[in-house]
């Protein structure tokens, strides 16, 4: 049952999965209803900030109390610690619930939870449907960090996070994704190649240095149009149960 939050809602769930919609406000337009979806299909942990939007969001400069990037944290490299007095305490509080909801999903995955963010991005000349983000990209066929100034990578600069994933798991969750995509709706899965997620301000680094695995999902707008979320939702859950299967 979803219970009402400060900064939205959540529900608790009994596997080792727990879904979270960041931008659910009206930013990645529908990925409330994905994520929703996702976590029914898991039998998940579910946390969605409903309430607060981006900076960059139209509505921002009317609704300033509403303000707030879930997505990026304020991390200190010096002090190695998040800094949450410069963020909303309802952004705190979501984290939390994240949190524990991720401790109790270990006890379904032998000591482990998967933890996966659901965006939206738009769509692309690559017609990459699903971008898998865990802190690397694919670089001629190698998944690496990034190069600095030298990266034309739409992400590119100092690598400050972690890659919070094996490696061979996102590969694997990239070629399932991509086998139904391509059939379905000529789109292709990356890992990546838009947004790596290797920054530690980024969501997923909020669980560096547990054994947890965190990831991101950017879902392309055409997915994420109402007649497609089912079957996407259907699609990254049952592709999650395949690579995670043990």
């Amino acid at each position: 049952m979803m219970s009402n939050t400060n900064y939205g809602s959540k529900k608790k769930g009994s596997s080792k999965f727990v879904i979270v919609a960041p931008h659910a406000a009206g930013d990645d337009i529908r990925t409330k209803e994905i994520a929703e979806e996702i976590s029914r299909h898991l039998n998940s942990a579910l946390v969605i900030n409903e309430r607060y939007i981006k900076p960059s969001n139209s509505r921002a400069s009317s609704n300033p109390n509403r303000v707030e990037d879930f997505n990026k944290l304020s991390w200190s490299s010096t002090n190695q610690k998040y800094l949450w007095q410069r963020k909303n305490p309802h952004m705190k509080e979501f984290y939390d619930h994240i949190k524990e909801f991720a401790e109790e999903a270990r006890q379904y995955g032998a000591g482990k939870a998967i933890v996966v963010y659901v965006h939206g991005m738009a769509d692309n000349p690559e017609q990459i449907g699903i971008d898998i983000g865990f802190g690397a990209k694919y670089h001629q066929g190698r998944l690496k960090g990034t190069q600095g100034r030298r990266d034309k990578h739409p992400n590119a600069g100092r690598n400050t996070g972690l890659v919070r994933a094996k490696r061979v798991h996102m590969e694997e969750l990239k070629d399932t994704l991509e086998e139904k995509l391509l059939v379905d709706n000529g789109l292709k899965a990356g890992i990546g190649k838009h947004y790596a997620a290797w920054s530690r301000q980024d969501g997923i680094q909020y669980h560096a240095g547990t054994k947890d695995h965190s990831m991101q999902l950017e879902i392309s707008s055409l997915l994420r149009k109402p007649n497609n979320i089912k079957s996407v939702a259907k699609l990254i859950a049952d592709a999650l149960k395949e690579v995670y299967k043990t």
